[in-house]
């Protein structure tokens, strides 16, 4: 994801405090969720989760977007302390094997933000989500320039036959410290999130 998505507010169409049931910035548009009787999200009746705690706000992206929708927490700290996850439906890259995949993705994520910036791997590990295999990885970066360090986690999974992906970047300044509970917040929804039915490439 660009850097200048994480902060940009022309970017994002920002609905409003998650939850706080404050009107939505701009022109009044559908609201693409509802809530169930359980309590979770309805999401234009093609996905499920479990909503994050308060404090962390919708953000859709425009058409012609990098991702459809996520979540992002302004944090404690020096510039840029936050915090942001989203799912993705078409992450960088091409391949249909997760490694491989994982190989195109790093390639691209981050890239605007990244070009005195050194990514290594602090973990990788298979996992089950949306109901089948999929893979982890957490990746940590500084940028000794910038005095920004970020740290990632990024969880692909598949949607049929195609590669999906969930991830969660957390920017600090580089004295800062990361909060895991957001990563504890991110693992829930993953944890929560279904699909509803087929995508458009399922139907084809």
């Amino acid at each position: 994801m660009k850097r200048n998505g994480l902060t940009i507010v022309c970017l994002l169409l920002v609905l409003g405090f998650w939850l706080s049931g404050c009107a939505a910035l701009g022109p009044s548009k559908p609201v693409p969720y509802k809530f169930s009787s359980q309590g979770t999200v309805i999401w234009n009746d093609e996905f499920e989760f479990k909503p994050p705690p308060l404090g962390w706000k919708l953000i859709q992206v425009e058409s012609g977007g990098e991702f459809g929708f996520g979540f992002l927490r302004a944090e404690p700290g020096q510039f840029p302390s936050q915090s942001m996850f989203v799912y993705d439906e078409e992450p960088f890259g091409c391949s249909m094997n997760f490694e491989e995949r994982e190989g195109e993705f790093f390639k691209r994520y981050l890239w605007s933000s990244a070009i005195s910036m050194k990514m290594r791997i602090v973990e990788e590990k298979k996992v089950n989500v949306v109901g089948g295999e999929g893979l982890a990885v957490v990746v940590e970066g500084e940028d000794p320039i910038k005095k920004e360090k970020v740290k990632s986690k990024v969880i692909f999974g598949k949607r049929g036959e195609r590669v999906v992906s969930f991830y969660l970047t957390q920017w600090r300044h580089i004295d800062g410290t990361y909060d895991p509970a957001a990563f504890d917040v991110f693992d829930q929804f993953v944890g929560s999130f279904k699909f509803l039915k087929k995508s458009f490439y399922e139907t084809l």
